[in-house]
């Protein structure tokens, strides 16, 4: 495509739970293909920062536990508003010309103070949090107010007749499979497209997996039970095993992981998998079965099959590695107390692409 300008950044998010919720110091570059096109600029310049109140008095941005296996009250989802970035399309190279974003999440490492478990890296995003996106814009008549540097609250006539207001500049946002930002207010989802103009991206995340989440919404609409809401956390006597396969790579959700093609079937259902980086799937814990389950194979240090061994062998390779075991809970998996004052660091990558326009 002509006159394309793309922008890459990075942003290290670290969320200390009951304590506070930092994003990192952002490293932002431009590279361009075209170098005739390269009016599309990212504004990355500061630090944010959003204090969790370690004062139990005070309950403004305080993680306090929750399950997320309720409706409402005490033990609703646990929702924290922050992460977000600044982008000026400040010239654009036509008027037939926009803007698209694309987002994309690297996987969590949390560091506890839990014996056994201080680091536990590369946890899936969405095996922790469900995330939306909002994107705004100044507006005289806006109906939002900045609440910090980069996410809203709504607009207050009384107390904020002297704040820029800001309106959203696309109402009904999704961040789709290919961490597109999508259009989802017609009847089918469409790239959303921005013209010339600043704009301010924010992310609020909730703290239930993805897939939970999915079940704690079905439970308040009366179609489904809070007691289907589940994720697991990693524990040393847990009584699940995690088992390593492979999955179909989404943009989304799993930027920065080793990508894997798919081979030929080596037994039925079961194929090779070799390291490529344009491949299709990754490999991650696929599933979770009882550590009594037979079917999960257990190997000793030498790769023979031992009931009582330590090892675990990744489906499709010929790896073997120590297995995990966690445990089940409903709600947020790292809510019980041995997890509090975890910290959680990842990385969100953005991407800004000029494209043509077509109304």
């Amino acid at each position: 495509m002509k006159g394309i300008a793309k922008i890459s950044l990075s942003i290290a998010l670290a969320t200390v739970i009951l304590l506070s919720l930092v994003v990192a110091s952002v490293a932002w570059f431009t590279s361009n293909s075209n170098t005739s096109a390269n009016n599309v600029t990212m504004d990355a310049a500061k630090t944010l920062t959003v204090a969790f109140e370690s004062d139990f008095d005070s309950t403004s941005n305080k993680y306090g536990g929750q399950l997320g296996n309720a409706a409402s009250g005490g033990n609703a989802p646990y929702v924290c508003n922050s992460g977000g970035f600044n982008v000026a399309m400040t010239s654009l190279s036509s008027a037939d010309k926009r803007g698209e974003i694309k987002v994309e999440f690297g996987t969590v490492t949390i560091e506890t103070h839990f014996a056994g478990y201080e680091l536990i890296p590369n946890v899936l995003l969405t095996d922790l949090f469900h995330v939306e996106a909002s994107i705004y814009v100044e507006d005289e008549e806006g109906d939002y107010v900045k609440d910090g540097d980069t996410y809203f609250r709504s607009y207050v006539a009384a107390t904020d007749s002297e704040l820029t207001r800001y309106s959203k500049a696309v109402e009904a946002l999704e961040i789709g499979a290919d961490g597109m930002l999508m259009d989802v207010s017609g009847a089918e989802p469409v790239n959303a497209r921005f013209e010339q103009g600043a704009y301010t991206l924010s992310f609020t995340f909730t703290f239930l997996p993805e897939d939970a989440y999915q079940v704690w919404e079905d439970a308040c609409a009366g179609e489904g039970s809070f007691d289907d809401i589940e994720g697991f956390e990693l524990l040393q006597d847990g009584d699940y095993i995690g088992v390593v396969g492979y999955t179909p790579y989404v943009p989304k959700y799993h930027y920065g992981l080793q990508r894997y093609a798919r081979g030929e079937e080596i037994s039925t259902g079961v194929y090779a998998y070799t390291a490529n980086n344009a491949g299709g799937y990754v490999r991650v814990v696929t599933d979770y079965k009882s550590k009594n389950d037979p079917t999960v194979k257990k190997y000793d240090a030498e790769h023979n099959e031992s009931e009582n061994g330590a090892y675990i062998k990744v489906e499709g390779s010929n790896e073997y590695i120590l297995y995990s075991k966690y445990n089940r809970v409903n709600g947020f998996p790292y809510s019980e107390i041995w997890y509090s004052g975890a910290k959680y660091t990842f990385t969100v990558s953005c991407t800004i692409e000029e494209v043509d326009y077509e109304a």
